[in-house]
């Protein structure tokens, strides 16, 4: 039997290269969410660690931004994913922007080894911490894999929102006929 060690650790301006490049493994935009630090380079990637390490203790934060907090995922001292929860959540969020609180990655190279699950639960831990009442997240809707595996966790997919939109023909049209008929 293999016994691993596992530890969620807060971001700090002095995460090592090991967090960048594991950080290069999850894309922008793979399965809907957002890792700012892709493809930066390390002077780049350096800064927005000490941004971040700002945004999660409420300095800095554009108008209207709630602090969100980073962490990683480090299993036998080696980081394998990360996640971003906001303290709070907002109407402009939820309603305008549709986001939820959470957002997670896992490296490629450590996918279908149960850290998701893991990641989840320890973010699932910090939400109760800072007393918040759920996490939300997005996904997309062809992502199976992760529908299933979300499912099994006993989350509840929202029905109430549909995305719609307008592009060539259709896009030209609404945007010709203004008029106040």
């Amino acid at each position: 039997e293999i016994s691993l060690t596992a530890t969620l650790k807060p971001l700090s301006p002095d995460m090592g290269e090991d967090v960048y490049r594991m950080l290069q493994e999850i894309a922008d935009g793979e399965n809907g969410f957002s890792n700012p630090a892709y493809g930066l380079d390390w002077a780049a990637f350096q800064a927005w660690l000490r941004q971040e390490a700002d945004y999660a203790q409420g300095r800095g934060l554009p108008e209207g931004w709630i602090p969100v907090s980073t962490y990683f995922l480090f299993v036998d001292g080696v980081p394998v994913g990360y996640g971003r929860g906001r303290h709070a959540s907002s109407p402009y969020l939820e309603d305008v922007l549709r986001v939820g609180n959470l957002g997670y990655g896992v490296a490629a190279s450590q996918r279908g080894k149960g850290y998701g699950k893991l990641l989840l639960k320890r973010l699932a831990r910090l939400t109760l911490q800072r007393g918040c009442g759920r996490l939300e997240w997005a996904c997309l809707d062809w992502n199976t894999p992760s529908r299933k595996f979300y499912d099994s966790l006993g989350a509840v997919r929202m029905e109430e929102w549909t995305t719609y939109r307008l592009t060539g023909d259709a896009l030209l049209s609404l945007a010709s006929n203004i008029s106040l008929k």
